[in-house]
C-alpha cells in the first residue's frame, strides 16, 4: 500500500510543479506563507505560553527538546527513508494541547531539495524541504484530507496550504514547526524519528 502511495503522490507532486523543481523556497512562497515563516519565532513563543497557562502544562517537559524554540542543530534536512512521525497541536481555540500517536512518514530523494510524504493518518502534508540555512529548512506543501484520492497542489488552495520550518533537534531526530497552520491550533510541530 505504501508503495502505492509513494508512486500516486510523486505523481501529483511532478505533475503539478514540474517547472518549480528548480526554484528556490522563496521563489515558490506565497505571500501568507512567506509571513508566516517569518513570525516562526514568535508563533512558537505564543503557543508554549497557550500550553504553559493550561492544564496540559506539564505535557512539555515530556518531551523537552522538541518543546525547545532554540533547539536547531547544523544540517536540518532529514535523510532519504522511512520515519515515525507524530502531529503535536500546541494552543488555538478549541484545545491547548494535543499529541497524537505515530503514523508512518517518508523523506523521498537526497541534496537541496527532498520529498516528504505523510503516509498514513486523516491529514496528511506532501510537499518539499527546501534547503535554506545552516540550521533551517523550508517545507511548502499541501494537505491531503481523509479520502481524497488527488493532491491539491501548493499555491492552489489557502486552506491546505502548508509552510513550517524543518530542524534537526538530536543525533537522529527532526521536526517540522508549523506556525499558524490553518486549521485547529496555534502550532503543529511533526516529530520525525527514523524507523528502526
Amino acid at each position: 500500500m505504501l508503495s502505492g502511495w509513494k508512486a500516486l503522490v510523486g505523481m501529483a507532486l511532478l505533475s503539478a510543479g514540474g517547472a518549480a523543481l528548480a526554484e528556490r523556497w522563496q521563489d515558490i512562497a506565497t505571500p501568507a506563507d512567506a509571513e508566516r515563516l517569518k513570525q516562526r519565532d514568535a508563533t512558537f513563543a505564543a503557543a508554549l505560553r497557550e500550553v504553559r497557562a493550561s492544564e496540559y502544562a506539564g505535557e512539555l517537559a515530556k518531551n523537552a527538546l522538541l518543546y525547545d524554540p532554540d533547539r536547531r542543530l547544523d544540517d536540518p534536512l532529514p535523510p532519504e527513508g522511512r520515519y515515525l512521525c507524530a502531529t503535536h497541536k500546541l494552543g488555538g481555540q478549541f484545545l491547548s494541547f494535543i499529541a497524537y500517536p505515530d503514523f508512518i512518514c517518508a523523506i523521498y530523494g537526497t541534496g537541496d531539495k527532498r520529498q516528504f510524504v505523510k503516509l498514513t493518518g486523516s491529514q496528511r502534508p506532501v510537499g518539499y524541504i527546501h534547503a535554506d540555512t545552516r540550521r533551517s529548512g523550508v517545507f511548502l506543501g499541501s494537505l491531503m484530507l481523509g479520502d481524497d484520492e488527488g493532491l491539491v497542489p501548493y499555491g492552489q488552495d489557502k486552506e491546505r496550504d502548508l509552510a513550517g520550518t524543518v530542524e534537526r533537534i538530536g543525533k537522529d531526530h527532526w521536526r517540522i514547526v508549523f506556525p499558524r497552520p490553518y486549521y485547529e491550533s496555534t502550532m503543529d510541530i511533526i516529530d520525525l524519528r527514523p524507523m528502526r
